[in-house]
Formats: structure tokens, C-alpha cells, sequence
């Protein structure tokens, strides 16, 4: 992850001198354009596509299609704790609460002493009417705030992976940078 904010200055600069009209973006063809296009959201992941789809629906109060894009993302990568809370947050938010337990339990099972998920486990279990398992979740998020940042859910850094390496963060940025210039001259 490192060696893609090294490469950002310049990723970013290339990307300014191709909207400036100074890079060779001009001289595409369409063909050429549309194929780019595709070669560049192709190389993000589809869970990262559909986490973020996801974040979107749930900041617009769109829960069932938060739930729909976070369970995309957790079908292609399981192991992406960030998504199972998420769906588990949305699945709370429409109040279907054994699901959103099941999807909160996934998301711990993967990182045990999340503080967020088991405060969410929490919430969850004391509107169940567990209170006593809800007192445990809550103990277990108390302990791991003394450990770890302070992290406000949805509203921080954003739940994204990083590129596979920076030259396909790299490339991605420069060709979206080349498109937007042709679509500017149609």
C-alpha cells in the first residue's frame, strides 16, 4: 500500500496534464477509448465494487439494496470483514435481526475484538431481549477501545482495498483521466 501513495503524485499529475489537453488522450479512437474503459474497471475487484454500491445505498437510507450490493460482496470475498459488518449494520437497520446477528457473528468471527462489530452485536442482542450475552458483546467492544482508534463507522477512512499493485491504481486513475478528456471533446 506504500508503494501506491508513492506513485500518487505522479499518477495525479499525469492524470491534470491529460485534462490539461497536453497528454496524447486526444488521438484515441473510440474503440480504443471503450476498450480502456472496460480494462480499467475490470481491474478493480467485485467486492470492492460492491462495497462500495453498498456504502452508497446505506447513506441514502436505501437498506434492502445496502443489503443486496454488501451480500455481493461478501459471496466474492468472504473473508472481507468490513462487508460482513455492513451487511450486518443494514440488516439491522430494517429490523430483521437474526439475520443481522448471523451476518455480525460472521464479520467477528474474522476479527474477534472488533469494538464496532460487538457493539453492533450488542444492539442487536438487546433488542433480542439477551441481555446477558448483549452485557458480554459489550464488555468485549469496552476492552478493545482501550486498545484501538477511535473509528466512526461509514463516516471515516472508506471501506475500500487497496489496488493489487499501484500500477493498476496507477493505470486505473490515468485511463479514467483519458476518458473523461475524450468524452469532453464529443
Amino acid at each position: 500500500m506504500q508503494g501506491f501513495f508513492t506513485y500518487l503524485p505522479l499518477a495525479l499529475l499525469s492524470a491534470l496534464l491529460v485534462l490539461a489537453g497536453t497528454g496524447s488522450a486526444a488521438n484515441f479512437s473510440d474503440d480504443i477509448a471503450a476498450e480502456a474503459e472496460v480494462k480499467a474497471f475490470s481491474s478493480i475487484d467485485t467486492a470492492s465494487l460492491a462495497v462500495y454500491a453498498g456504502q452508497n445505498a446505506l447513506q441514502s437510507g436505501r437498506y434492502d439494496e445496502a443489503v443486496e450490493h454488501f451480500t455481493e460482496a461478501v459471496d466474492a470475498d468472504p473473508s472481507w470483514m468490513a462487508a460482513w459488518y455492513l451487511k450486518a449494520y443494514s440488516l439491522s437497520r430494517l429490523n430483521r435481526t437474526e439475520e443481522a446477528l448471523a451476518a455480525v457473528d460472521q464479520a467477528l468471527l474474522l476479527d474477534p475484538e472488533d469494538r464496532d462489530a460487538n457493539n453492533l452485536k450488542a444492539d442487536i442482542l438487546e433488542s433480542l431481549g439477551r441481555g446477558e450475552e448483549a452485557a458480554r458483546a459489550r464488555s468485549v467492544a469496552e476492552a478493545s477501545s482501550v486498545t484501538s482508534p477511535t473509528i466512526i463507522p461509514l463516516t471515516a477512512t472508506p471501506t475500500t482495498k487497496a489496488p493489487a499493485s499501484a500500477f493498476l491504481g496507477l493505470s486505473a486513475i490515468l485511463i479514467t483521466a483519458c476518458l473523461i478528456r475524450i468524452r469532453e471533446r464529443l
